[in-house]
């Protein structure tokens, strides 16, 4: 995918949660991705995916059910509530629309994540350390 489309893909992203209250962009895994109250909803996947995080069971299995829906997975790891929507929801604003106030009204209701100082994570990294050395 070229960076002409994923900025295509953004800007489709942008508009379809151009009217939903409280919303930020940063990078994400070095995506463009969409904030709301400190947790992340959307976001445009360096494969040329828009994915949204559904963490109501219910709302992910349905769009998972979507002919052309896949798991968001990052490398090996897939990402827990995450939908990359079919690609022809690309030419369906609507759609992306409707995604995104379902994924930002369901993230707005997350609690926020304690963050990472960089002493815990060093601290983690050192009993791996320790752990495999054993």
């Amino acid at each position: 995918m070229s960076k002409e489309s994923i900025a295509d893909l953004e800007s489709l992203l942008e508009s379809a949660a151009e009217s939903l209250a409280h919303v930020s962009s940063k990078k994400m895994f070095g995506c463009y991705a969409l904030w709301v109250k400190d947790n992340v909803f959307a976001l445009v996947w360096k494969h040329g995916r828009i994915g949204f995080k559904l963490p109501d069971e219910a709302s992910y299995a349905a769009l998972m059910k979507t002919t052309g829906a896949d798991p968001w997975k990052a490398g090996p790891m897939q990402m827990a509530h995450w939908v990359l929507v079919p690609e022809a929801f690309h030419k369906k604003p609507a759609e992306l629309k409707k995604l995104a106030a379902k994924a930002h009204a369901q993230c707005a209701l997350l609690e926020k994540k304690p963050a990472k100082t960089k002493a815990k994570v060093k601290a983690r990294a050192k009993a791996k350390v320790k752990k495999k050395s054993k």
